[in-house]
């Protein structure tokens, strides 16, 4: 296995676990795959650095279980960076309710995500949910190019 190809497997692995830590609310493992000064952006609102993104997403989750579903990423390491990578990934997020289970929304993933240079495990330095139907904000990587 090249180099590269374990960094694809260990980003794949990176964006499969946070939903399954988030849904499990197993909120300080979660934080650890954000660097300490990510950015993480969802509705509109911001969230900077590791501790205000557990605090502030983690604060979303419902007390009726969920569960976040992703479809393969589409994964484009750096060639002039081999610790950097973006990812596109989408999503849907089901939802527990008195009706039974239902798609509580459905979105795209955009993620830069960099190589820890103390671990060398892959993080998200930045994610960004763009919802179904929203515009991707100014600035943010409209995605992949075949």
């Amino acid at each position: 296995m090249s180099v590269r190809t374990g960094d694809l497997e260990a980003i794949r692995r990176l964006i499969a676990i946070y939903g399954q830590l988030l849904d499990s609310k197993r909120f300080r493992e979660w934080g650890e795959l954000f660097t300490e000064d990510a950015v993480f952006r969802v509705w509109g609102a911001t969230h900077r650095g590791r501790d205000a993104i557990v605090r502030e997403i983690g604060g979303m989750q419902p007390d009726a279980p969920g569960k976040h579903v992703v479809l393969q990423p589409v994964i484009d390491l750096d060639p002039a960076d081999p610790d950097r990578a973006r990812a596109f990934t989408d999503l849907c997020a089901l939802a527990t309710g008195p009706g039974g289970v239902s798609i509580a929304t459905i979105g795209r993933y955009h993620d830069r995500l960099v190589r820890s240079v103390s671990d060398g495990r892959w993080r998200f330095a930045e994610r960004v949910i763009v919802m179904g139907g929203e515009d991707v904000p100014d600035g943010v990587h409209p995605g992949p190019a075949y």
